[in-house]
């Protein structure tokens, strides 16, 4: 389904028709509902979590945090929720072993950084 409830169906490329057997259950996909829409999301260096930025309003964003094996919250910040806020967060990094997080936000015209572990 798509974002909207529509079903939609995937139709194969033809030209990879002879390689079917290959890419067989190549990828692990499971559909995960959320409460507000998901700005970004990344799936860490080292495979076992997925990072989410969503945004409730302009004043209240969420990072969270999923293990791939589980699919269970492993890590949720609030960044705002103040009425007199303005909250823009985009992206989150991460270090080359994927186990150290950082995401830099503006706070009504202030740039904070706010770095977490897995």
């Amino acid at each position: 389904m798509d974002t909207q409830g529509n079903t939609t169906s995937i139709k194969p490329n033809m030209r990879f028709l002879n390689y079917k057997e290959i890419f067989t259950n190549l990828l692990k996909q499971s559909t995960v509902i959320t409460k507000w829409p998901i700005v970004t999301m990344m799936i860490s260096y080292d495979s076992t979590r997925a990072i989410t930025v969503t945004k409730k309003d302009d004043r209240e964003s969420f990072i969270k945090m999923y293990d791939l094996n589980t699919n269970e919250l492993t890590f949720e910040e609030q960044i705002g929720g103040l009425p007199d806020q303005y909250i823009k967060v985009k992206e989150v990094e991460q270090n080359s072993d994927g186990t150290k997080y950082a995401c830099v936000y503006f706070d009504d015209g202030l740039f904070k950084l706010r770095t977490f572990g897995k």
